[in-house]
């Protein structure tokens, strides 16, 4: 068959529905009875909507991926997003998850989350230099950061923080925590929405 016909046949074929999306559907699985993960140290919220926990690793390139639609729902107050880190790919990851950690504990949720927008904008993989690199471009204190990025209080939190992930089977990331159930995965904006209103 020629191809233009082809082509021009097709163009006459109505266009195909959209697949509705089942709450029931997607894989939603309850937290374990009494876990609570608002009280999870190093936590951070920014936005307002409703509430979803993203467990991420910098170094993720589907967490990065998913960052741009979730950064899109807090812009349009369509999201309050809660950062967990489970920096589990890499050394880097560790390093720019404990920066993360020192801005949020030295300048608040607001600076962490413009930092953690930083990092996603950044090309490759991110490490320590990258991540501090993006802390001075923010006109942050470098060296406070350094400080409290290897305190003790820091290194417990990230502990703290896989410690808690272990104890809900996160074994991937993203990951999302919503409504006291978690969703593995990043399952594209339509269906996290769907998530978010189930």
């Amino acid at each position: 068959m020629d191809r233009r016909l082809f082509l021009a046949s097709l163009a006459l074929l109505p266009a195909a529905p959209a697949l509705a999306l089942d709450a029931d559907e997607l894989p939603l699985v309850p937290l374990p009875p009494g876990v609570d993960p608002n009280v999870a140290p190093g936590l951070s919220w920014f936005g307002a909507g409703p509430s979803a926990i993203e467990i991420f690793d910098y170094n993720c390139p589907y967490c990065r991926k998913a960052f741009q639609s979730l950064d899109a729902m807090v812009a349009k107050k369509k999201l309050r997003l809660g950062l967990m880190d489970s920096p589990m790919l890499s050394p880097g990851s560790i390093q720019a998850a404990k920066l993360r950690q020192a801005v949020l504990m030295l300048y608040g949720p607001e600076k962490a989350f413009a930092f953690h927008r930083a990092l996603y904008a950044t090309k490759g993989r991110i490490d320590g230099d990258v991540a501090l690199n993006a802390a001075q471009t923010m006109g942050l204190d470098v060296k406070k950061l350094v400080d409290a990025a290897n305190s003790r209080e820091v290194r417990d939190r990230i502990i703290a923080q896989m410690d808690f992930l272990d104890r809900i089977g996160v074994s991937s990331t993203p990951s999302f925590i919503i409504k006291n159930r978690l969703l593995s995965g990043w399952p594209g904006p339509e269906a996290f929405a769907l998530a978010l209103r189930a």
